[in-house]
């Protein structure tokens, strides 16, 4: 990765930059110059393909042109890359070059791209979805997705308590994890310390994949597909276990949170209660709800987004009528609480009534 030609572009920098001055105008070649830095640094610093890659998704906010020089770089560095041309050909959509942009998605297409769901749902291609390029890159894309997503999309993650832990009288207590945007429902041991509180972890993943086979997203419109996700989970861990139907808790972050908390709304005979972190998301909140006598939790950080400021308010008033709703906030973004290891337990305590 980095090449001979990229540490001379180094060296060239450090030999130039004794004589650039702030308090000098800038001539051509230094603005020019100032405009390859980002790129430069990206080849230089760059280990691999994947890390090329993030450093272009960084580069795209602030110029789409230096983000496509990287997409270039990752996507020539790997010929089996997906990700890469795909990108390339959105940012060119967005900048309105059309015959780039579907260049770019033939050769997608031409390296097995299987993103159907994504493409579909992607506005950058809204000026193209009438042309002969999009529909056929997409109908290869969905097709292709149908065979790789069996066994991936709402696959189940479980977590049970240590050894130790008493066990009820009746069957143990379930908590259904959901996850945020772009990542899955798998549970490793650093999740530990919530399956401890008695409650077995059910994580499942979310209802499409998108750009990866463990990336996935919830989705819409509504939340139907999300709750038959859970409700299939469910029936899978019921086939290993004895599960108490009648104890099952929503824990979810993000957009699964948003999930989570729509699901109790929406469907209160099958949910106990819900622990609702940082909910987020592009659909709109519920406005009404059927849940009554249940526990709810809202937990988000002050220096979020008011999108996400806005959605926990939503939350705590749809549920704050017939409902016990607690709420705390912390001084972090959009992230777990710092002390997330003993808080969230002590959460799920008070959710299932065992705070004591």
């Amino acid at each position: 990765m980095k090449t001979l030609f990229a540490i001379a572009l180094a060296s060239a920098m450090t030999l130039c930059t004794p004589f650039l001055h702030a308090a000098e105008p800038l001539d051509a070649d230094d603005i020019a110059f100032q405009a390859l830095s980002p790129v430069v640094t990206a080849l230089l610093n760059a280990d691999d393909v994947p890390e090329l890659i993030e450093r272009a998704e960084k580069l795209e906010d602030s110029d789409s042109l230096q983000a496509i020089a990287v997409y270039l770089a990752a996507s020539r560095e790997d010929p089996q890359q997906l990700v890469a041309p795909y990108q390339i050909a959105a940012l060119f959509a967005r900048r309105g070059d059309d015959k780039l942009a579907e260049r770019f998605l033939r050769e997608a297409d031409d390296r097995g791209l299987w993103f159907g769901p994504l493409l579909a749902d992607d506005q950058d291609f809204a000026e193209l979805r009438q042309t002969a390029t999009y529909k056929k890159v997409l109908a290869n894309a969905q097709e292709r997705y149908k065979k790789i997503a069996p066994g991936k999309v709402g696959a189940i993650s479980v977590l049970n308590p240590s050894a130790g832990i008493p066990v009820p009288p009746a069957c143990r207590p379930v908590v259904v994890w959901l996850h945020g945007y772009g990542v899955n429902g798998e549970l490793d041991d650093s999740y530990q310390p919530l399956a401890d509180t008695g409650a077995i972890i059910l994580g499942i993943n979310g209802t499409e994949m998108l750009n990866a086979v463990d990336s996935f997203r919830w989705s819409g419109p509504g939340f139907e597909s999300t709750h038959q996700a859970v409700q299939n989970g469910l029936k899978q861990l019921a086939a290993q276990q004895c599960i108490d139907r009648k104890q099952v808790y929503l824990m979810g972050f993000s957009q699964g949170s948003q999930h989570a908390g729509a699901l109790l709304a929406q469907h209160p005979e099958d949910y106990a209660g819900a622990l609702l972190l940082s909910p987020g998301g592009r659909q709109p909140t519920p406005t009404e709800s059927k849940a009554r006598g249940k526990r709810v939790f809202v937990i988000n950080g002050n220096r979020e987004g008011p999108g996400n400021l806005q959605m926990s308010a939503d939350f705590r008033e749809l549920f704050g009528e017939g409902n016990q709703v607690k709420s705390r906030t912390h001084a972090g973004g959009h992230t777990f609480p710092d002390d997330w290891r003993t808080s969230l337990p002590e959460a799920l305590r008070w959710l299932m009534g065992n705070e004591a």
